[in-house]
């Protein structure tokens, strides 16, 4: 039943690839219960496009406006979204190449150390598990725009959560379905923002305020952010904190790997779902917080009182302050309904790609085989089981003060989570471009590669180093040892993931000689659960 990968020829040469058995691989004909290859190239451009934006754009993007102003925040995210441009393209060479692995994960064991493989595994798994309750509570609070009683929360929290198990449980080509169409809605939904906005700022609104670039021109960085003198260092601490926020907003790209090893024709599929993320950064990320900083200045009352209150719900953003101040009725309703779906939409993918990490962990034997047992429908029942206990830390947002403490502790010790991927994505594919130069295989071989690579590679991994031991700087002066905790017991959670796993495993940096960089897919292979016994 099973094929192992096997020797073949790249594009316009011969690569020796060595025959060994992979019983995680078999043709797609196989009875063993396997992923299902379901997710069509519609579904994964627009998850790719679209997928994980949920509050973090929505939201989030008003205190990146009120942090670092309206340039400072475009720049911001101008600068990470290249980044995130980078990794997503250092990782679409490796995952293009061979999508049939598990992601990132096994090409952190393959080609640098199967403790890194281990270590990067464990935590993008808590991360996107740790974000499926942050999302579905957000969600939650959303409908408190409309309903006030917080009795209701823990209700809201209920339905929302039961509905994205029983998504995930119908199977993946009914999750790409639902995805498909919530991500439409998001691009319809910002697309008509934009709009909206640049009408606003031509004086097209009910107040008749041509604003132009006024707020651009008077305030385009944060002079007295956090009170912090002269104005010189608080506008770039101002500027700094955009980074962070921006981090969050793009959080879940990586998770594209994930869905490799359940879209149908996955080299041509995965390939475009790749060239894609350029239009999500610079149409859906920038031209939107562009807009949005021309029709609001940095220190709008409203702004800052939302920002402090911090509700949650659409009067956070600043779509929907400048739509009110503008004078334009019912709008802001539409906006929060849009909010609540992409929430949810967020929450629903974030489970996904966390069951989908333990599952792969599970495949490379770095979690319990358990976790790899797969349903006939193709679902990953264990791992999503699993994952979807974890969620229910969702209910901590409902309870008292202490328990709501203790949520938003969690919740923000994710937040260098999508960094620190990125940064081992950098790393792995350092390496394998490394050994494929030590190996005498050229670059021109690979079914896709970027005139970016390598080089982007060091840039990100360089930029990504200084930017994470940064992230936490408010926390030092004045000093406060929880949200100095918080800002880095991401890292030492890795260290010792990798530390750990090295120790008991005796594992070794993957040499440049022996490094596997033949290993690849097999056109109409899939993936089949390694519970499967012989």
């Amino acid at each position: 039943m099973s094929e192992p990968r096997s020797e073949k020829s790249f594009s316009n040469i011969d690569v020796e690839v060595a025959i060994a058995h992979d019983d995680r691989v078999a043709d797609g004909s196989t009875d063993d219960p396997h992923m299902h290859r379901a997710l069509k190239g519609r579904h994964v451009s627009m998850i790719a496009i679209a997928g994980t934006i949920g509050t973090g754009l929505f939201l989030g993007s008003g205190k990146a406006i009120a942090n670092g102003g309206p340039v400072g925040a475009v720049l911001g995210y101008l600068i990470v979204g290249m980044l995130v441009g980078l990794m997503m393209y250092a990782l679409g060479e490796m995952m293009v190449f061979d999508p049939s692995a598990s992601g990132f994960i096994e090409f952190s064991s393959r080609y640098v150390d199967d403790a890194l493989g281990f270590a990067m595994g464990w935590q993008f798994w808590f991360q996107t598990a740790m974000t499926t309750p942050v999302e579905i509570t957000a969600a939650s609070i959303v409908i408190q725009y409309w309903d006030s009683n917080t009795k209701h929360l823990g209700i809201y929290v209920a339905v929302i959560l039961i509905g994205t198990v029983a998504i995930n449980v119908a199977g993946v080509k009914y999750f790409g379905e639902f995805e498909f169409w919530f991500a439409f809605l998001k691009i319809i939904t910002i697309v008509g923002l934009m709009l909206v906005m640049l009408v606003v700022d031509l004086g097209g609104a009910p107040d008749r305020d041509r604003r132009g670039f006024r707020y651009w021109r008077d305030s385009p960085f944060n002079s007295d952010y956090l009170g912090i003198t002269p104005a010189p260092k608080a506008r770039f601490l101002g500027f700094w904190a955009v980074f962070t926020q921006a981090a969050f907003s793009y959080g879940g790209m990586e998770g594209l790997a994930s869905i490799c090893l359940e879209a149908e024709n996955p080299r041509k599929t995965m390939r475009t779902a790749v060239r894609a993320i350029f239009y999500r950064i610079v149409l859906l990320y920038i031209l939107s917080l562009w807009l949005a900083g021309m029709c609001i200045p940095r220190n709008d009352p409203a702004l800052l009182q939302a920002n402090k209150e911090d509700s949650g719900t659409a009067a956070e953003a600043p779509f929907v302050i400048v739509i009110k101040i503008s004078g334009i009725k019912v709008l802001d309703h539409i906006v929060n309904a849009v909010v609540l779906t992409s929430a949810f939409s967020s929450g629903n993918e974030f489970l996904y790609a966390s069951s989908r990490a333990l599952f792969m962990l599970a495949q490379q034997d770095q979690a319990p085989r358990i976790f790899s047992k797969i349903l006939p429908n193709g679902v990953p029942i264990y791992a999503l089981g699993a994952t979807a206990l974890f969620a229910l830390l969702g209910f901590l947002a409902c309870g008292g003060d202490g328990a709501n403490t203790a949520f938003n502790w969690l919740a923000n010790i994710t937040t260098l989570g999508s960094l620190l991927t990125w940064l081992g994505v950098a790393v792995s594919h350092i390496r394998f471009t490394r050994g494929m130069a030590a190996q005498g295989i050229p670059r021109s071989s690979l079914p896709f590669h970027s005139f970016l690579m390598p080089w982007g590679s060091y840039v990100l991994f360089f930029t990504l180093i200084v930017i994470i031991f940064f992230s936490g700087w408010s926390s030092v002066k004045p000093f406060s040892a929880s949200d100095f905790f918080s800002s880095y017991v991401n890292i030492i959670f890795v260290i010792l993931l990798y530390g750990g796993w090295k120790i008991v495993k005796k594992t070794k940096i993957v040499s440049l000689a022996e490094m596997d960089c033949t290993t690849h897919y097999i056109e109409g292979s899939v993936v089949r659960s390694k519970l499967v016994s012989h």
